[in-house]
């Protein structure tokens, strides 16, 4: 397992919890799992589908987080991913000492009567067919109502053997004797915090280290904990079983990118050029002779009257021909990203995952049920070799941590705009 999963035959379901009636609020936990959603469906990270992505926020009812793990589980492929993350109060029923995951209705004194039990998360991970399993909890131990989070353990090794579950790889977080999980003034919780800036950021170890591909489950720990260590917190714990740990999770975003296809790229403000200041581009080849692409934030105008009829119900809005740059502008590029999961299409050449090319010349009958959005421009930007790399060095051009649907924005005349201020 040295890459990350295919996130087309993976599944993710990520629970949070913030409105709470018996026990304290945790509004954090809402922006925990919406951050989470947003990173993992970024290509640049991973690239999961939004309908493999399931977001529950403030279930009231036990069985139906349940039934959704369960659907989630079934459904993850061999070579896929189930990710399952849970954020909210963590409980233990008294009278067996299993571990209940509150839910908002979830009584201290009873949690197993509005709660979901973690047994039944085992068992649904535990059923699937995929390989790679990965179970994330950040949640506290005592489940004690109030002011505080904590009881007298540290609680998180009783938390993570208690969860720990055949052949997954279990994270868990417990901050027990912490007056409060989300600290003052942060939009996460101290753990997610920690989590969401690692997968966003990327890690770009010290000097002789080499900057890995991807980020492995025990490389997220490892450096998660090493985090909440310098701010006092208590340390997450890792359960992982027959090298489990060593399991890519996502790609690595500080890594150098050998191959920059499928990038967008901007201009920073104080870069003076003709073809590329102020602007946003789309890398769509790159290799050892050069680079190939096209500008993304320059609408030309309406499609030509002899553009292929037949072809235009594809576009999105703005229905428009872009201007892609000065070289070759007697043809088009037509720029395409396909549905998650749906077959390859005749005349069609990958960029990057489902971002590729499409040549007019086939059927769009045959294409229609692949395509998700489709864009048309005119001419293209071109670099020999080293050239594209030596803007990048400079920093005259950044790359940008965003998706490749950014191509597709329905505002491109704000893209760069938008890129500049890290949105």
């Amino acid at each position: 397992m040295t890459e990350v999963a295919d996130p087309a035959g993976s599944q993710v379901v990520l629970i949070g919890v913030a409105a709470y009636r018996r026990l304290f609020e945790l509004p954090a936990a809402e922006r925990n799992v919406t951050d989470l959603r947003d990173l993992l469906r970024s290509e640049d990270l991973w690239g999961i589908p939004a309908e493999n992505c399931h977001v529950l926020l403030d279930p009231e009812d036990p069985a139906a987080v349940s039934r959704t793990i369960r659907k989630a589980a079934a459904a993850t492929r061999r070579d896929g991913l189930l990710l399952v993350y849970f954020a909210g109060h963590g409980l233990v029923d008294a009278d067996d000492d299993n571990l209940i995951l509150g839910l908002p209705g979830c009584d201290p004194e009873v949690p197993y009567e509005r709660g979901v039990p973690y047994e039944w998360i085992r068992r649904a991970v535990a059923d699937t067919r995929a390989r790679r399993r990965v179970i994330i909890l950040d949640c506290c131990y005592s489940g004690r109502a109030g002011a505080e989070l904590g009881g007298d353990t540290t609680g998180t090794d009783a938390v993570a053997d208690k969860a720990e579950t055949e052949g997954t790889c279990l994270l868990v977080s417990a901050p027990a004797n912490r007056p409060a999980v989300a600290p003052r003034g942060e939009l996460h919780t101290a753990f997610t915090g920690e989590l969401i800036r690692l997968l966003r950021d990327g890690l770009r170890p010290p000097p002789p280290e080499a900057t890995p591909a991807t980020l492995t489950v025990h490389t997220v720990w490892r450096t998660v904990r090493r985090a909440m260590l310098r701010r006092g917190y208590e340390r997450p714990e890792l359960r992982a079983r027959d090298s489990g740990g060593e399991m890519p999770l996502v790609h690595n975003v500080a890594a150098p990118r050998h191959n920059l296809a499928g990038s967008v790229l901007y201009a920073a403000p104080w870069f003076v050029d003709e073809d590329l200041g102020q602007r946003a581009l789309l890398v769509l080849r790159h290799n050892q002779t050069g680079a190939l692409g096209v500008c993304i934030t320059q609408p030309e105008g309406e499609l030509p009257a002899g553009f292929p009829a037949s072809w235009r119900r594809l576009l999105r809005n703005p229905v428009m021909l872009f201007h892609g740059g000065p070289v070759a502008q007697d043809g088009y590029i037509v720029v395409t990203l396909l549905r998650a999961g749906a077959a390859t299409p005749l005349r069609f050449t990958p960029v990057r995952d489902r971002l590729g090319t499409l040549h007019l010349s086939g059927n769009p009958e045959d294409v229609s049920d692949s395509v998700d959005v489709m864009r048309v421009f005119v001419g293209y930007l071109g670099w020999r070799a080293g050239e594209l790399e030596e803007y990048l060095d400079r920093g005259a051009l950044i790359a940008s941590r965003h998706t490749s649907r950014q191509v597709f924005t329905e505002r491109p005349g704000e893209l760069w705009q938008s890129l500049q201020a890290g949105r």
